[in-house]
């Protein structure tokens, strides 16, 4: 399986997962690559067979919590995703409140088939990083 990383990432928190999720995830064998969200190639997503993609959180607690500026442009200039599995994640502060819930919606409306989801909290989050990967390997699992 490929799967191709895709993030947003503005002082590189959130770069610095999706680099440890693509380690891990190549750890247990699995073909992981990493690109920004909004760059990403046509080519490299047309040749990926599952997506995770990350985002920073915006706001102040609670004012104005959600994806960061400039992901959902991100989002809806991808191709049609075509029920791609998909896992997303995102990285805070505190609480994300409903960031993992609009990224949910937007991916969906995209064509993605988000299986799963994952915090990030800046403060010693990355060593759950190997558990995240495996989670991700299993929800990326094709379905019956």
């Amino acid at each position: 399986m490929r799967v191709l990383i895709l993030y947003e990432s503005r002082r590189g928190f959130t770069l610095t997962v999706a680099r440890a999720l693509r380690d891990e995830l190549r750890k247990l064998g699995t073909e992981a690559t990493t690109s920004p969200l909004r760059s990403v190639d046509p080519g490299t997503l047309a040749a990926t067979d599952a997506l995770v993609v990350g985002t920073w959180v915006k706001g102040m607690l609670l004012v104005g919590v959600g994806p960061a500026i400039g992901t959902r442009e991100a989002i809806d200039a991808l191709p049609d995703l075509q029920g791609r599995p998909t896992v997303i994640y995102c990285t805070c502060e505190f609480k994300p409140m409903s960031t993992l819930d609009q990224l949910n919606e937007w991916l969906d409306k995209r064509g993605a088939d988000v299986r799963g989801r994952a915090v990030f909290k800046r403060h010693k989050s990355l060593r759950t990083a190997p558990d995240v990967a495996a989670g991700i390997v299993e929800a990326l699992q094709p379905t019956a």
